[in-house]
């Protein structure tokens, strides 16, 4: 399951900043950049304010904010107890059905 956008978008909230965002996510500010205006084309809105360098979260932004971390919590959540059975199961998957 790729959840990068949201990886991308919840770092840029916290940077407040493409390039500090970039450097820690370890890809170009151009290429996160452009995530940022793809994302913001599919939803139709933006999500940042920019002003020079900085950005801040427009009202949509602070509702994706959200969204992008609960999704990303219900992912480690459902991963964390998919562990727990394997590592709890004898059986190989193939047993399961």
């Amino acid at each position: 399951m790729d959840t990068r956008i949201f990886e991308y978008f919840i770092e840029i909230a916290r940077e407040n900043s493409l390039s500090a965002a970039a450097e820690k996510l370890y890809i170009s500010q151009p290429a996160l950049s452009q995530r940022l205006k793809q994302l913001e084309k599919e939803i139709g809105t933006p999500l940042f304010e920019r002003s020079g360098n900085r950005l801040s979260l427009t009202k949509a932004g602070v509702i994706f904010l959200n969204g992008a971390q609960s999704v990303l919590y219900v992912k480690e959540q459902a991963y964390q107890q998919i562990e727990t059975i394997r590592s709890q199961s004898p059986a190989g998957p193939e047993e399961t059905a």
